[in-house]
């Protein structure tokens, strides 16, 4: 199956995902944190991070990504054009709509998963879609939960989706109200991935080859798996499920190493863009939040304590000189 890169703010920005393609790999798309607008206009901290990854500037020999596919979240069919056509103008031809975001700035604006319960602007939106796929100008795709309240949204919204030209529907059989807590609604998941007619992905608390490999085999019809904490936790994971090895293909010591070198791409990023040592700790050190698991636990706490470059990096050079002595 094909194993999709989730977006998330903050974490999977454009030099992430450059870098991730480069040395582990295995991931078929990258999806970029949404576009949203700000001041009635497309954020433009969100477009220059898109153009990391544009394909307008990408050298063919030397691809700058994996397929990117930049999300916009929008509460109306207006906003919704304006933030595609702003992506349009960057040269991509595929744009994904975010119905599912859950915190709760967003859903109070009526976006992401505050949508789900509005059938009429979701059809306005879809409508739009419609418009813009008979031209020709570019494909979608909807990432969505079961609903903000209650699944029943979800299927009020099906026949409404079913109908739209959609490449494909990504599915977290979580509420919006849930945020990431809570148990997974396995038996609504299910009713909507026999209902769906668009191929689907799975979304949700994926972190081994082992779960991917359960899902693969229990709803043979999805089209993939979308990840995203599990890939920032391992980012060997996509690459290990296709390696087709029921072991993880990736040695500990091989693990930190590459996250090693990867974390050597984004401080060269991040020491070129940022001025000052507190702008630059906020932008790097958040490269390490979910991976703690495979760090010396005295190292991790270093680089969390760290509020000088300075400390920053002597804990650095000090997980460099532990993986070196393996």
């Amino acid at each position: 199956m094909k194993i999709l890169f989730a977006p998330l703010q903050g974490y999977t920005t454009g030099i992430y995902r450059k870098a991730h393609a480069e040395i582990f790999g295995g991931v078929d798309a990258y999806y970029a944190p949404f576009l949203r607008i700000e001041n009635g206009k497309p954020r433009e901290k969100d477009l220059r991070d898109l153009e990391v990854s544009n394909p307008q500037h990408s050298n063919p020999e030397k691809p700058a990504c994996a397929i990117t596919v930049p999300q916009i979240i929008a509460n109306s069919a207006s906003e919704f054009k304006i933030l595609a056509d702003a992506i349009l103008q960057k040269g991509f031809t595929e744009i994904d709509f975010n119905m599912g975001c859950p915190f709760p700035m967003q859903v109070s604006r009526h976006r992401g998963a505050g949508l789900l319960n509005d059938t009429r602007t979701v059809q306005e939106i879809m409508d739009e879609i419609a418009r813009l796929s008979t031209a020709g100008t570019a494909r979608f795709s909807v990432k969505m939960r079961l609903g903000q309240d209650s699944p029943d949204e979800a299927f009020a919204l099906l026949p409404i989706l079913n109908d739209a030209p959609l490449t494909q529907i990504t599915l977290h059989p979580r509420l919006g109200r849930q945020q990431y807590k809570g148990a997974l609604d396995i038996p609504s998941f299910e009713k909507f991935y026999n209902e769906c007619r668009h191929p689907l992905i799975y979304n949700g608390d994926i972190t081994s080859v082992g779960q991917i490999r359960k899902i693969e085999s229990g709803y043979p019809k999805l089209a993939g798996i979308m990840i995203g904490r599990g890939l920032l936790a391992r980012p060997s994971l996509a690459a290990e499920y296709k390696a087709a090895t029921d072991a993880n293909a990736v040695s500990e010591n091989e693990l930190l190493s590459k996250i090693l070198k990867m974390h050597g791409k984004l401080y060269e990023h991040a020491r070129s863009t940022y001025q000052g040592d507190s702008q630059f700790l906020s932008h790097i050190k958040s490269f390490w939040d979910y991976l703690e698991p495979s760090l010396p636990k005295k190292v991790f706490k270093k680089i969390q304590k760290a509020g000088k470059l300075s400390e920053y990096d002597a804990a650095i050079q000090s997980l460099i000189m532990e993986q070196a002595d393996e």
